[in-house]
Order: C-alpha cells, then structure tokens, then sequence
C-alpha cells in the first residue's frame, strides 16, 4: 500500500517517548540550536516548536533547511544542541523529575544525511541514540 501523502521531513528530527509510562512524549517543548563560532561560544536559535501527540517534532526544521557544517570566517565546525524541556510534562503527571530539561549536543557530518535524534524519558533517567 502506497502513501501518496507522504510529508517530506526536514534534515534533523527528534522523537520523545516516555519509557516509564510507554507513551509518547507529547506536548513536550524543544529547541535547536546551533553553535557557529567555537570562538565565543553563543548559541544561535534555529527553532522552538513542541511534540505532537506521536511525541515527535515534525517542524524542527523545514524539509529545505541547509545544515551548515562549517562557519565560513574560521572553517570551525558547527555543534547543534537539543533542549528537551521536562520539567512541566511531567509536572503535568503529578510527577517530580531529577531533570529540569535534557541537553543532548551533537555535530553533523555530513549534510547530505538525515539526523533522527530519540530520546527515552523517565522521571528519573534519560537515553538517546541516533536513530534513523
């Protein structure tokens, strides 16, 4: 069976699943960010979205996002990182956490590839991998 409305997905994804629960991650509030300059070390907003009910990100980026590997004034290479914001979906459980928010920072090398970042939450423990 063929999809023909399949949406194009953008060059990096993320998905939260809550493994205490064996849910999604929904409703869970995520920033990307990028970090061009190894120099001062500012971190640049690409975008703040939130989970959908799959507990995935399908707005991160759009599908024509071009991910920059090197800054162009020093040839450093760009970091990204991910903020998982926590605290309030659990709160919204009645659940008190040990992890305010998640930090997961990775660099990209290759742009030509898709970068799937999933994170496993619980209350008191966190993995992630890159998926597919």
């Amino acid at each position: 069976m063929s999809n023909t409305t399949t949406q194009k997905r953008g060059p990096i994804t993320c998905h939260v699943l809550d493994s205490s629960r064996g849910i999604p991650g929904k409703n869970i509030e995520v920033l990307l960010e990028c970090q061009q300059n190894n120099v001062d070390k500012d971190w640049i907003t690409i975008n703040k979205t939130k989970t959908n009910e799959d507990g995935r990100c399908s707005d991160l980026v759009s599908p024509d996002y071009k991910i920059p590997l090197t800054n162009s004034e020093d040839d450093s290479k760009v970091i990204y990182r991910l903020t998982f914001f926590t605290t309030p979906y659990f709160k919204s459980f009645g659940q008190e956490s040990f992890y305010p928010f998640v930090q997961i920072v990775f660099q990209i090398k290759d742009p030509t590839q898709h970068y799937h970042v999933p994170l496993l939450i619980a209350p008191f423990s966190y993995t992630t991998y890159r998926g597919s």
